[in-house]
């Protein structure tokens, strides 16, 4: 079918964007339709998505990766305590998220920002696989932990700027591991400094200094 329709306002619970070829681009979604994480035409992660509060935008690559995507949504507790969450996120060609702008408000703390990431250079199918792998073994809980967190080596969080809960606006910078090396803040009471740290996360030096 070929043409253009012209609707004054269309509803739907999930919306797909196609190339000619009826391979999905981008899906449009509320809360009851949430896509799965697909890689490789499966879903690698079954189910992980089912109970989550969001509705969005997932984006597809094209051999049908999802590769990012924007999402959001919120909840109220019988106690009144409101939980939102909004994410803007681009992923690696068949890795997780590099980039992502994020909000987030649990119980009236506000944590939002800008942040970029490191992924290992193997497939996240791969690792998944391993994962389950290392988990169903027989290995002792200490020797599948020690697997589990040479597996995930190569994720770390390389830099952020934005506002934490405890009202300090800053840019962090992280080394290879993901440990701060680097901050720039001004706090709650907007007093400025900067920080230089270690591997162990002790402050070096710092401006103004130290007293």
């Amino acid at each position: 079918m070929s043409g253009h329709n012209r609707f004054e306002e269309l509803n739907v619970e999930k919306l797909n964007i196609v190339n000619q070829n009826n391979d999905i681009k981008m899906t449009l979604f509320n809360q009851e339709k949430i896509p799965p994480l697909l890689m490789n035409g499966e879903d690698v992660l079954p189910g992980h998505r089912q109970n989550e509060p969001i509705s969005g935008i997932m984006f597809y690559n094209g051999k049908g990766d999802e590769c990012g995507g924007l999402v959001y949504g919120s909840e109220e507790d019988e106690d009144g305590n409101v939980y939102a969450d909004a994410s803007l996120t681009f992923d690696e060609y068949e890795q997780d998220q590099v980039v992502q702008m994020h909000f987030t408000e649990h119980k009236g703390e506000t944590h939002y920002g800008f942040s970029i990431y490191d992924r290992p250079d193997q497939p996240l199918t791969e690792i998944l696989e391993e994962d389950k792998k290392i988990r169903e073994s027989n290995l002792t809980d200490e020797e599948k932990n020690q697997k589990l967190n040479e597996l995930f080596q190569g994720n770390a969080t390389r830099a952020f700027m934005g506002k934490d809960a405890n009202g300090d606006v800053s840019v962090r910078l992280h080394d290879s591991k993901g440990q701060p090396r680097i901050r720039m803040v001004v706090d709650a009471d907007d007093v400025p400094r900067m920080e230089f740290l270690n591997e162990a996360g002790e402050v070096t030096s710092s401006l103004p200094p130290q007293e």
